[in-house]
């Protein structure tokens, strides 16, 4: 009996706790106009009227549940108001209202007292303000460096502007001195031509002259071998000679005239051995002289340049045997000096002639003469300078039209990015995203710059690497404010669609700072 009454009473009591609720009890500030006192209540989402009564009477009778803000009636749709004083007020769900659990900082949500609830939204306040003004002066820097980027943006711009026009005006000219230099260098190499021309018939008449003093040489040399062939067999016929005095034709003669067409070999070899051959000279030409008288005209006239080896001979000349084998020696050596001094001429004059044939058709033109070639080769190697730096003016000029033309955001504040390159190091990869240009997954291309969406607040990347079994990968690159320019957080919510959140000093605003401001005032 006694538990019966208790359980009445408390029914009693709690029945009194709830309809003493004010109606406002659970509203949020931006509600209470809708929660003034009157004869009827309209729920806020729906068209149904009710008495004003029944707000807040612990019974749901609005389907939006806009009827009982205060109390857990309307758990499934219904939202409950923490004022949290000292800190900042929020909504939670009616269904959370006297469930004994403190959802709320300052205790509000559970006024039936199932538990006690402390009021800590003081010391959460602070910590939060802390927090908040910590994100608002992060943000006072970003929009600080935004406005200097956007000041940066704007001066290169402009110089960039300036320097397109120069280039252009420093094209002309070049592009005049290319002309004239080709026109010149065309000219070069018809004057070259004709020089050609003109060598190449010096050369045939003079090839012709070389031919002809080649067969005069070579007709020489047989004249002078053909002694030394017949010597073996040559004999003395008659005892006056009149059958042997033409047998050999004297070599002094020949080998004079061959050492004269050789830069007078024979007088610079005399002149080396002067003295001695001197002597030599005058003993062989008065023993020579003796032998004629001696011997009536009877004796074969020796040549002085060969070696007689004729035994009948060596009786008829006794008393000269000694002075005959030192002409004989001496005769040797200048025969053997003139055969060798016409092989090396030879030599020469057929390098010479393969040389001259065999490089003359291949070389440049340029390289007929020295002074051709320091001409003509200087033309060209200012002409080649000359387009060479028009090709760089113009690949910058390409660059700069490139970047002009582009989308740089307000007040060109996106030029600073321009150009660059920005990476996150992960466990797996690299991420690499260089605005207007590329981004890359380690080497896998993620795509190509495409354009900027979300009203400049997300760069797009399409067109990368074929994914296996999937599309073309794909980047979006979510940009947020932030007072440096940072790569984090990569979600691949697609396969090969990757996502990316950059924080950039170009997307911080005054608005929003505003914003933030008034959050920090909200806790208080």
């Amino acid at each position: 009996m006694k538990s019966i009454l208790y359980i009445c009473l408390t029914l009693v009591c709690l029945t009194q706790q709830v309809l003493s609720l004010s109606p406002t009890y659970g509203v949020g500030p931006e509600e209470l106009e809708y929660y003034k006192e009157g004869k009827y209540f309209n729920c806020l989402r729906s068209n149904v009227q009710i008495p004003f009564s029944q707000v807040n009477d612990d019974f749901c009778d609005c389907p939006d549940g806009t009827d009982e803000p205060g109390t857990s009636a309307c758990s499934s749709n219904g939202r409950f108001y923490c004022q949290n004083i000292g800190h900042k007020g929020n909504y939670i769900s009616s269904s959370f209202v006297n469930d004994g659990v403190c959802d709320c900082c300052d205790g509000s949500d559970e006024y039936q007292l199932k538990v006690k609830c402390k009021n800590n939204c003081k010391e959460i306040g602070e910590e939060s303000r802390k927090k908040q003004n910590q994100v608002i002066e992060a943000y006072e820097i970003g929009l600080k460096k935004k406005k200097q980027m956007e000041e940066e943006g704007t001066r290169v711009f402009n110089e960039k502007t300036d320097e397109i026009i120069r280039l252009r005006k420093e094209i002309d000219p070049i592009t005049q001195e290319i002309k004239e230099l080709e026109v010149l260098i065309e000219q070069k190499k018809s004057e070259r031509e004709l020089e050609n021309k003109r060598l190449l018939n010096e050369k045939e008449k003079k090839d012709k002259e070389i031919e002809g003093t080649d067969q005069q040489q070579h007709q020489q040399q047989q004249n002078i071998d053909q002694p030394k062939e017949g010597e073996e067999n040559k004999e003395v016929v008659g005892e006056n000679g009149e059958n042997g005095e033409n047998i050999v034709e004297q070599p002094e003669i020949q080998t004079s005239e061959l050492l004269d067409a050789i830069s007078k070999g024979k007088d610079d070899n005399n002149n080396i051995n002067n003295n001695n051959n001197n002597n030599i000279d005058d003993n062989k030409n008065d023993n020579n002289k003796e032998d004629e008288i001696k011997n009536n005209n009877n004796i074969e006239k020796v040549d002085h340049t060969t070696v007689n080896n004729n035994n009948n001979n060596k009786n008829d000349l006794n008393d000269d045997d000694n002075d005959e084998e030192d002409n004989d020696d001496d005769d040797d050596d200048e025969e053997e000096l003139v055969n060798k001094l016409q092989i090396i001429f030879k030599k020469i004059k057929s390098i010479k002639n393969s040389v001259y044939n065999f490089i003359l058709p291949i070389l440049p033109n340029r390289f007929i003469s020295l002074k051709d070639m320091g001409n003509l080769g200087g033309l060209e190697s200012e002409l080649s300078k000359k387009r060479e730096s028009l090709k760089e003016k113009e690949n910058e000029i390409e660059k700069i039209d490139k970047m002009l033309k582009s989308d740089l955001g307000v007040n060109n504040v996106f030029i600073p990015l321009y150009s660059k390159c920005f990476d996150l190091a992960t466990k797996e990869y690299t991420y690499s995203v260089c605005p207007y240009e590329k981004a890359s997954q380690g080497h896998t291309s993620l795509g190509k710059f495409e354009s900027f969406g979300d009203n400049g607040k997300m760069m797009l990347f399409e067109n990368g690497q074929q994914c296996w079994g999937g599309p073309k990968r794909s980047l979006k690159v979510l940009m947020e404010c932030g007072q440096d320019n940072e790569l984090y957080d990569v979600q691949e919510p697609g396969k090969c669609e990757y996502t990316i959140k950059f924080k950039t000093p170009v997307l911080c605003s005054e608005e929003h700072l505003k914003i933030l401001r008034l959050e920090g005032d909200h806790s208080l």
